[in-house]
């Protein structure tokens, strides 16, 4: 036994004095990088995200050409929808209604918004930031904003978009407000 025991620590020690095998076949030479567009081809521009969100100073999702613009203050529990530049019709614009994709929820105008005369024109309208808002805004892809007045139906939408926008302002909505 004693001698069975030497022999394969004799054997262990042998095979770690081992020099290292050859190296496998070559390996291929680094890839080389792509060359440059000739000056000559045309060079497609960036696709601008259309909705886009930002924490500064509030967290915010903002269309990128639309003027739409969704605010979600923490511990407030309350979304807010705005838009520029302004309605083309007249008002009353207490009639409204917003849509996250297949979900629409009625929206009340912001009277502490109201400061100028010409505010009646692009007011701010708020909605609950509760499970059921908050969900629509996550699994949404765009925000459209309908009003009904004496002079028919106006509406504003943004461009849809799959970035992941709706998503992230959705749950960092829930987050800041408590929503589980």
């Amino acid at each position: 036994m004693k001698t069975g025991f030497v022999a394969t620590c004799l054997l262990v020690c042998l095979g770690a004095c081992q020099p290292a095998s050859p190296p496998a076949a070559e390996s291929p030479p680094p890839p080389q990088p792509a060359a440059a567009p000739s000056p000559s081809a045309p060079i497609a521009p960036a696709a601008a995200a259309s909705w886009e969100v930002s924490l500064d100073p509030v967290l915010t999702l903002t269309s990128g050409g639309d003027g739409l613009i969704l605010t979600c203050e923490e511990a407030k529990k309350i979304l807010r929808l705005s838009f520029e530049p302004a309605w083309e019709k007249e008002g009353p614009f207490d009639n409204a209604v917003v849509h996250f994709g297949d979900k629409a929820f009625p929206v009340k105008i912001e009277a502490s918004a109201q400061k100028e005369k010409l505010d009646r024109y692009r007011p701010v309208y708020i909605l609950p930031a509760d499970a059921d808002t908050v969900t629509a805004v996550m699994l949404a892809t765009n925000v459209r904003l309908v009003m009904n007045n004496q002079d028919g139906e106006q509406e504003r939408s943004g461009e849809p978009t799959d970035n992941g926008a709706f998503d992230t302002f959705g749950t960092t909505c829930a987050q800041i407000n408590g929503l589980h």
